[in-house]
């Protein structure tokens, strides 16, 4: 059985060869992405014995990632664990991610960081929260941890999950693919270090915040498109009625014409309509693509 752990790295030359140590003691290979670093990151992880796939710009997690998965797929990987370059979750913990799919048939497990987060930046906390709720309401399954990036995947897994983001939405995109295609999928408390040297993100928190959430917003919307756009759209019309009406009887009892209120009731109907008619388009070409696979 050939187990290989892979690192997404985006300029972790302080880090990374003690990773990569660590991590050779509980698999067979090291494969890491090097995303566009600027540093030495791909020379130290050559020096200390993994395989290196360089990429010559900075294309974003979800792109590393790809590449990774291409790479295992390739070398006939029978599990794979990835793990952060930056030193924040510990390698010793990787058996405990591969043992329920190696003993007990899983597909993915999550190695989920929230039982005891006292240490974790409150920005860090709320920010998590919030994507893991959008993230299950997409998947339908309740994961404590969706963007945690230390997890394991079977042969079957990495070979029928496909997801479409360059950036750091990738963990979020790959649970929801995954439970769309029903792969067995566990969690695992595993330890995590914030109070590193070494910055643990190599990205502002509130743009990797927004670019997360307003990319899993999109899947949801996609997913679910008359419940997340429909109903809203719906709401939107309705107030935009009762907007009209209540201009009317304005003018009707005084002849006095609310611009403010014009404006509301047509800005109201105009969007209420527009996202009607996409949850009716993007409903119709679900049912589409379900009949056509």
């Amino acid at each position: 059985m050939l187990k290989l752990a892979c690192i997404p790295a985006f300029n972790e030359e302080k880090a990374i060869g003690e990773v990569i140590k660590k991590a050779l003691m509980y698999v067979d290979e090291v494969a890491v992405c090097d995303d566009g670093s600027t540093d030495n990151t791909s020379d130290i992880a050559k020096r200390v014995g993994a395989y290196v796939i360089k990429h010559d710009k900075n294309f974003g997690k979800g792109q590393a990632i790809r590449s990774l998965f291409e790479y295992a797929k390739k070398r006939g990987a029978d599990v794979i664990v990835t793990i952060d370059g930056d030193g924040q979750f510990k390698p010793e913990e990787i058996p405990k991610l591969l043992s329920p799919i190696i003993e007990r048939n899983y597909d993915i497990v999550i190695g989920y960081r929230f039982d005891n987060d006292s240490e974790m930046p409150a920005y860090r906390k709320v920010g998590n929260k919030i994507l893991d709720k959008i993230t299950n309401l997409a998947s339908e399954l309740p994961f404590r941890d969706t963007q945690s990036g230390f997890r394991a995947y079977s042969k079957k897994a990495i070979e029928v999950i496909d997801f479409k983001t360059k950036g750091f939405s990738v963990d979020g995109e790959i649970l929801i693919d995954a439970s769309n295609k029903k792969l067995k999928i566990a969690e695992t408390k595993v330890s995590v270090l914030y109070n590193l040297e070494n910055k643990t993100s190599t990205k502002n928190p509130i743009s990797h915040s927004i670019e997360v959430t307003s990319s899993l917003i999109e899947l949801l919307a996609i997913k679910h498109p008359l419940t997340y756009l429909g109903i809203p759209g719906i709401i939107l019309i309705g107030i935009g009625i009762i907007y009209a009406i209540i201009v009317l009887s304005i003018f009707n009892d005084t002849r006095y014409f609310s611009v403010p209120s014009t404006l509301v009731s047509f800005g109201s109907l105009f969007i209420g309509v527009m996202l009607l008619l996409m949850s009716v388009v993007l409903f119709s070409m679900s049912k589409i693509l379900k009949r056509v696979s």
